[in-house]
């Protein structure tokens, strides 16, 4: 590869077929000009952890459900359709690809993948979908106006880093340029801090109207849906994780 080639022509050096824009969303099943049509967003995505954000995997790899069933590695499509449940993902693969679906939870059926790693998965999971929340792609894909409470939730991640990247989503959002938080206080003051951000939330940047989708775990008002997020809570993976720098 030419290192001075950072877009699509450096892969279609070896990959000539795809070139042109019908051949392109073909393969890809997204428009040409999109996000989903580049090509090391789905086999270059971003699940590695560095300088306090997610960064790409320097391993070229096919966007897998049975990597994050088994391994716990999040997918790349769900990375960006973060509102969408692995068996959404699953079915895609399988109709465009031939890929075999894995065994899937009912949650894996009926919630977002997304919500789920950020719930309960562990600290490098959370800080990878607390990044991705703000990540432009990924917020025009799965919309952003449900993705306030649960960054304002993360305020108060017990891994500073997982705070600092879901306070850096946050101020991605409407309403909430700048938003003054710090991320290294202590467990009362990131409480605090929760408090106020779901509450400016609710009552500045909450559509007042509904519409909210149970898959993402919010009842229709924006609401948390308290069963579900206190029984994620519960089933939380809290393995000690230490990532160098």
């Amino acid at each position: 590869m030419k290192p001075e080639v950072t877009t699509n022509q450096s892969c279609l050096q070896c990959h000539p077929g795809l070139k042109t824009p019908t051949a392109l969303t073909a393969h890809t099943h997204h428009p040409a000009e999109s996000a989903g049509s580049t090509c090391y967003n789905c086999h270059m995505p971003h699940t590695t952890y560095g300088l306090l954000r997610a960064i790409r995997s320097h391993q070229i790899s096919n966007p897998s459900v049975r990597e994050s069933t088994e391994l716990g590695r999040p997918n790349a499509c769900n990375l960006c359709h973060l509102d969408q449940p692995l068996a959404w993902t699953a079915d895609r693969l399988s109709a465009w690809y031939g890929q075999k679906s894995p065994p899937l939870s009912a949650d894996d059926h009926a919630l977002s993948a997304g919500v789920q790693w950020l719930l309960k998965g562990d600290a490098e999971q959370r800080l990878l979908v607390a990044w991705s929340m703000g990540w432009a792609p990924a917020q025009k894909a799965a919309g952003h106006d449900w993705l306030y409470p649960f960054l304002a939730f993360e305020l108060n991640d017990p891994y500073a880093a997982v705070r600092f990247a879901s306070w850096k989503s946050l101020q991605s959002l409407p309403g909430f340029s700048g938003y003054d938080f710090d991320y290294t206080v202590a467990d009362g003051k990131q409480k605090e801090a929760v408090a106020l951000t779901y509450r400016k939330w609710w009552f500045e940047q909450r559509n007042p109207n509904g519409g909210y989708r149970p898959e993402t775990l919010l009842e229709a008002d924006g609401s948390f849906r308290q069963d579900l997020l206190d029984r994620m809570l519960q089933e939380r993976n809290h393995r000690k994780v230490y990532l160098a720098e």
